[in-house]
Formats: structure tokens, C-alpha cells, sequence
């Protein structure tokens, strides 16, 4: 029970120090990691040896991954490829339905790219949409939101659940298929919320785009005008999904042919870092030119971009690492399965409480992975049904300590007031559906 009570003081101690005293999340984790060491009696050379490990088993498992997935999204923000996919989209949907169109929009887009960057991107087309269509803005600003969000903390290969299937040895794969599944049901029922006759006739405004506004919209016309064909576009986000699920239904189902050449060319190219890796090599067939501005500048602009979540991941393991070592999980997962809980609710609640009270999605992920770890065996659930379940939680109440909040409210023009409808009241929302489509995930795969 000690051990417990340690999870619970460090747990509560990382989260003073990232949301009160406003410490960055690597130092807070790497300062919490150590401290819970000590106190759990680990001699004093063991607690900094399994930090480091902690922190290098996990970047060997998706810190290649993470860079090269950062680069797929911002070589598809440079050269319009972005654009051209939400262009396409809203296209075959029609304008009609525009609210919908924008949320499949969110998703598809964030795959490869942050949401915050995503927003930036499409809050110009959904005004003019806007003004268009006579759609109330706050029905598109909702929708944008959701899908965003949605996508970039449930489908690889973005950061979060990246970092998450790292620290617990999920399968890629099966967690794409899995956040796909679940991204499916969420996206859907939000819009029910986004289009709502409630939200319609409380904020029935039009966006009334300003000169600035005006002109971002012709950029964006002028961008898809110029950019990549609607194939290409989405050919460098399709490719690596596609070969890392071949290769999670091969490794599952094709193990009689273990000794064969195909079985270890589809073994090698759906490893999900040389499926990254061959997706930003396509990614540069998009640029007219192939210059150095493309092969270093962008790359590095990306690389700059990934380093934040890198560190906050591989700290995360050092987390992890030392909740394993003091045996914690054990007597975690016996008293949650005494209360006869499913499973999913642990790790999804944790989230939640972590995003709640610091409000970065990734952090509410690698965190609660590093936390769930030590458990894993006795909730007995996968770690791919783990990964989701952490997933859901992480965009369950996204209030103004998170920065997403703020990208969302300032783009809006909104206040606050019309921030906590737009951004926090959806976010629960999108929980909620979220939290039920994994309750029944659960009962058919574990």
C-alpha cells in the first residue's frame, strides 16, 4: 500500500508542477521520476540507472517514428497537400453539408498534422463556408474542433498515441485499426452535437471574415490551386498505414510462413518506423522542385517541431520505468478489478483527470501510458485496447490550461464564455461516445 500511496503523491506532485508552478512536463516527469525512485527505497545508482533506460527503451521504440511522422505533416502543410485534402473533401460532401464535411475533414487532416497547426490551416475555409452556406459559425468551429482532435489523439502516427504504443509494447497496427474504429462512432456523434438545433438557435451568427480573414481564404484557393494532385496527397499519409496493418494481420496470422522472402519483406517494410520513413520519402515526390529548402529546411523545421514531444515521451518512460520497478501495478489492478470496474475505465479516467489539470493531450497520454504500464497484466486488457482506452480519456474536458483551447477561442474571435461551448463543453461530448464506443470495443477484443 505504500507503493500506492507513492503513485498517488507523485502523480499529484507532477501535476503541481506542470499546472500550477507551469514547469515544463520533461523536467516535471524526469524530477518525479526521481523522486519516486528514492522514496520507494531504490538505492540511489539503480534509480538513475533506470531512468536512463526507461528513457532510451522508449525512444528506440518511436522516437524514429515520431520524426518521420512530423515530417509527412509538415511537407503536406508546405506544399498545400493539406489543403488539397480538405478541398476534396468538402467537394464530395457538398456544402450542404458542410458541418459534416468539416469534421471528416478535422480527422483526415490530423492524421499527419498537430491540431493546433490543422485549425490554423482550415479556420479560413470554414469561414467563408460559413458565409457562404448561412451556416452558423459555431457549428463549423465546433466540428473542425472535434475532428482534430479526434484523429490526433486516436490514430497513429501522431505523437500521442505513438508515444503511448511505445511505453506499453502495443501493436501499431492494431491500434490504428482500433482508433479508426473508434474515431468513426465519435466523429459521427459529435456532429449530431456541432449541428444541433441547440447550438444552431443560441449562436445562429455567420463568421463575418475580416480583410484578413478574405485573404487568408484566397491563400488557401490559391494554395490547392497549386498544389499536388488529390491522390498524391493523401498517398503519403494511406501508404504507412497500409503496410504497418498488412504487417500487424501477417505477424498475427501468417506465422507458418515465417521463413519465406515475403514474409520478411512485409515483416521489414510495416515495421512502423520504415513504413514512416517510406511515407516522408513519398512525401518528397509532392514539392514541383526538389530543392534544399525541402530536403533541409522543412526537415529541419519538423525536426525542431517533434523535439518537445520526443522529450515529454521518452521522460514519460523514465516514469514508467520506475513504477514498474516498485511493483505498484499489481496492487492497483487487483483493487480496481475488486470493485468490478471493466477494465478500460481505469486507464480512460486517468487521462481524463491528467488532461483536466494540465491540458495537453500528449501529456495525458504518455503519462497515464507510463502509469498504466506497471498494470497492465493484472487489468488483463491488451495494450492496444490500453492505448485507446488512454486515447479517449485524453480529449475528455479540454479546458484553458490546455493550449488547444486557447488556438481554437483567439482564431474564433470568441471570448471565453463562447470558448467553454466551442472547445470544453464538445470535448465532453466527444468523451462521452468516445467512452461508450470503447466500453463495447472491449467486451468483443481485449
Amino acid at each position: 500500500m505504500y507503493s500506492v500511496l507513492l503513485l498517488v503523491l507523485s502523480v499529484a506532485f507532477l501535476l503541481f508542477l506542470i499546472a500550477k508552478l507551469r514547469l515544463h512536463a520533461f523536467l516535471a516527469l524526469l524530477l518525479t521520476s526521481l523522486l519516486l525512485g528514492i522514496f520507494a527505497g531504490l538505492p540511489l545508482a539503480e534509480v538513475a540507472t533506470h531512468v536512463a533506460a526507461g528513457f532510451g527503451g522508449t525512444m528506440q521504440n518511436i522516437g524514429i517514428v515520431i520524426i518521420c511522422g512530423v515530417i509527412i505533416g509538415q511537407i503536406l502543410e508546405e506544399t498545400g497537400g493539406a489543403q488539397r485534402i480538405a478541398a476534396s473533401i468538402l467537394k464530395l460532401v457538398g456544402i450542404k453539408r458542410s458541418t459534416l464535411a468539416t469534421a471528416i475533414t478535422g480527422g483526415i487532416v490530423s492524421i499527419p498534422t498537430f491540431c493546433d497547426a490543422g485549425f490554423v490551416i482550415l479556420n479560413p475555409v470554414i469561414k467563408a463556408l460559413s458565409k457562404a452556406g448561412k451556416i452558423p459559425y459555431m457549428c463549423l468551429v465546433t466540428a473542425l474542433m472535434a475532428g482534430l482532435l479526434t484523429t490526433h489523439s486516436l490514430i497513429p502516427p501522431t505523437p500521442g498515441p505513438i508515444a503511448a504504443a511505445g511505453i506499453l509494447g502495443a501493436d501499431v497496427g492494431i491500434v490504428m485499426l482500433y482508433g479508426i474504429i473508434i474515431a468513426i462512432p465519435v466523429i459521427a456523434g459529435t456532429y449530431f452535437w456541432c449541428n444541433s438545433k441547440f447550438l444552431r438557435k443560441r449562436y445562429p451568427e455567420l463568421a463575418d471574415p475580416d480583410l484578413a480573414a478574405e485573404m487568408d481564404a484566397q491563400q488557401f484557393e490559391e494554395k490547392v490551386a497549386k498544389a499536388p494532385s488529390t491522390f498524391m496527397s493523401y498517398l503519403p499519409i494511406v501508404l504507412p498505414i497500409i503496410l504497418i496493418v498488412i504487417r500487424s494481420f501477417v505477424l498475427q496470422y501468417g506465422k507458418a510462413h515465417n521463413e519465406t522472402a515475403w514474409y520478411s519483406i512485409i515483416n521489414f517494410i510495416g515495421t512502423p518506423y520504415i513504413a514512416l520513413l517510406i511515407g516522408a520519402l513519398v512525401s518528397f515526390l509532392l514539392p514541383k522542385k526538389l530543392t534544399e529548402a525541402v530536403t533541409d529546411g522543412w526537415v529541419t523545421k519538423a525536426i525542431a517541431n517533434s523535439a518537445d514531444i520526443l522529450l515529454i515521451t521518452g521522460i514519460a518512460g523514465c516514469f514508467g520505468r520506475i513504477l514498474q520497478t516498485i511493483g505498484v501495478g499489481k496492487v492497483m489492478a487487483d483493487g480496481i478489478a475488486s470493485l468490478g470496474l471493466p477494465s478500460v475505465v481505469l486507464p480512460f479516467a486517468i487521462s481524463a483527470i491528467v488532461l483536466i489539470a494540465q491540458g495537453s493531450a500528449t501529456v495525458a497520454l504518455t503519462t497515464t501510458a507510463a502509469i498504466i504500464l506497471p498494470m497492465l497484466g493484472a487489468l488483463n486488457i491488451s495494450p492496444e485496447l490500453a492505448v485507446i482506452a488512454i486515447a479517449g480519456g485524453s480529449f475528455t474536458g479540454v479546458f484553458p490550461q490546455g493550449s488547444y483551447f486557447w488556438c481554437v477561442t483567439k482564431l474564433a474571435g470568441y471570448d471565453i464564455k463562447k470558448g467553454y461551448v466551442a472547445v470544453t463543453a464538445t470535448t465532453f461530448v466527444m468523451g462521452a461516445f468516445a467512452f461508450v464506443s470503447i466500453l463495447i470495443l472491449s467486451f468483443i477484443v481485449h
